[in-house]
């Protein structure tokens, strides 16, 4: 039985400490070692509650150019992945193409293995109960919504035994949003909330319990995505990386929804 064991928003103290730490990345698209904001924190915590095992399967959904996987496989001996299409299935490949060929990667990094297509086909590249970490960092939110459930069953499907995912999904901080969703959530209104929401906590919560996964955590507040202690994507970062880079746009800073779920 695969059941969601914690659901918290990542914070700022948590943000200090792992810079604190030192812990650093080698250059990749989108990654500098100098990065703030919510993948800054996102990458160090999926390191630290990993629980990783010598000889583990595991695997980044959408890393495209992450260097995670392969820093696990030095670091703890794992044996890492990358699945990612690239942007093909939704039609942006030219998009996630832009730091070069992703095909290319595999003889770059012949320690990780690639697999170029999406979860929610159910693909045989991705086999049955195979991986024991299946982690995904900003990635989730960017899947159409409409597709979001079968992704959610194929990455279920593919959790090994005594298996653990750990998610980092970005969700809107809009003051009317989160204040309407604590009025909700208050009034036990949770289920209307997700159907209404589906990018906010409660729709997220949902999605994983309609895949099968059993809540067995006490979800955060969406009055928290209010809090100062909060941590959101920072406006340098919004500025340097999110399309189009280093070009004026609207700033709509998302905080973190942070997901560990065990198979028990």
């Amino acid at each position: 039985m695969l059941v969601m064991t914690h659901a918290a928003l990542a914070t700022v103290e948590e943000l200090f400490e792992y810079k604190a730490q030192g812990f650093e990345l080698p250059p990749f698209a989108g990654y500098t070692a100098d990065q703030w904001g919510v993948k800054a924190h996102n990458r160090p915590w999926i390191a630290a509650v990993g629980a990783w095992e010598n000889g583990q399967r595991v695997i980044e959904v959408g890393g495209a150019y992450s260097r995670l996987p392969e820093w696990l496989g030095d670091q703890h001996e794992v044996e890492p992945w990358v699945g990612d299409d690239f942007g093909l299935a939704a039609g942006e490949r030219e998009q996630w193409s832009r730091w070069g060929d992703p095909h290319e990667l595999p003889g770059q990094h012949p320690s990780v293995t690639y697999v170029f297509k999406p979860f929610g086909a159910f693909s045989p590249q991705y086999p049955d109960r195979h991986f024991d970490r299946i982690f995904s960092v900003s990635t989730l939110e960017h899947i159409s919504p409409h597709a979001r459930l079968d992704v959610l069953r194929d990455i279920n499907r593919c959790t090994a035994p005594g298996g653990r995912q750990l998610h980092t999904i970005d969700v809107p901080t809009a003051l009317w949003k989160a204040l309407a969703a604590g009025a909700a959530e208050r009034a036990g209104l949770r289920r209307l909330l997700a159907q209404r929401y589906p990018n906010g906590i409660a729709g997220w919560l949902d999605l994983f319990r309609r895949s099968g996964v059993k809540i067995a955590t006490r979800p955060p507040s969406s009055l928290r995505l209010l809090d100062r202690q909060t941590l959101v994507e920072s406006p340098d970062v919004w500025f340097r990386f999110y399309p189009p880079a280093e070009q004026p746009k609207a700033y709509a800073p998302t905080a973190s929804l942070l997901v560990v779920i065990e198979d028990r």
